[in-house]
């Protein structure tokens, strides 16, 4: 694709990875990365996509990468990984958040989409967005206790749709649809008795994908790119590893 500016995404946040090329803004081709080969399969699955269009890192004019939260470990290896590409190819390093790409990647599938990630022991980090492709974040991301969390999501919504459009039902009628890859079961089995609408984690194309369309977006917004040394995840919550109290 002759004069395509060509951004790199990468998902490392969660159980299973992915890589994603994206020319001009529009993702056009993408790979997963089973658990635990997010390390050793990331340059081999770079390296694949970007034969298939005939290019070389070079041609990169940006690495977008998921900065979390998600995995302590899996986010180092996705940020260390491009960091490294970037300074011998020259690409610039945009970072995209997790909970923005997880909306995005079901913007046209509901009004409301709820993106929810892993927090703090008995906690989930939540945001809410609206749907469409001029998505915006309406609430969020902050921390909730799972046991509440169905009824903040219908709150959070709520405060955005007049009362005439809620019906006899009230904020119980008002629909969300919940993006949450690696929730754990217990988690999603109670919002799907709270009636919660749960989005396929798995359809493609994957997370990386819509890292790579948000990525060009941040690109042409930005006067300057991500500092190589300073660039950071956004764990989003506190290591399982921690110094013991004195």
């Amino acid at each position: 694709m002759t004069g395509a500016r060509w951004v790199l995404g990468i998902d490392t946040a969660g159980r299973v990875g992915s890589i994603a090329l994206a020319a001009s803004g529009s993702a056009v081709a993408w790979e997963t990365i089973a658990p635990g080969e997010h390390s050793s399969s990331i340059s081999c699955a770079g390296s694949r996509l970007l034969e298939g269009e005939d290019l070389g890192w070079r041609d990169l004019a940006a690495i977008a990468v998921s900065s979390g939260p998600g995995s302590f470990t899996g986010l180092r290896i996705g940020l260390a990984w491009a960091k490294g590409v970037c300074f011998g190819s020259r690409a610039k390093l945009v970072l995209v958040p997790a909970h923005e790409a997880n909306a995005y990647r079901h913007r046209r599938d509901r009004d409301f989409i709820a993106t929810v990630l892993q927090g703090e022991r008995g906690e989930a980090q939540a945001a809410l967005w609206s749907g469409g492709e001029t998505m915006t974040r309406l609430w969020g991301p902050e921390s909730v206790p799972e046991r509440e969390l169905a009824e903040k999501l219908r709150s959070a919504a709520g405060s955005h749709v007049p009362e005439t459009g809620r019906g006899r039902a009230g904020a119980a009628a008002i629909a969300v649809a919940v993006a949450g890859p690696d929730m754990k079961p217990g988690l999603a089995a109670s919002l799907k008795d709270a009636g919660i609408e749960l989005l396929d984690a798995g359809a493609p194309p994957p997370t990386a994908a819509a890292v790579a369309e948000l990525g060009d977006r941040k690109l042409l917004q930005r006067e300057e790119e991500e500092d190589l040394a300073r660039a950071a995840p956004a764990y989003g919550r506190a290591p399982n590893a921690r110094k013991p109290s004195p």
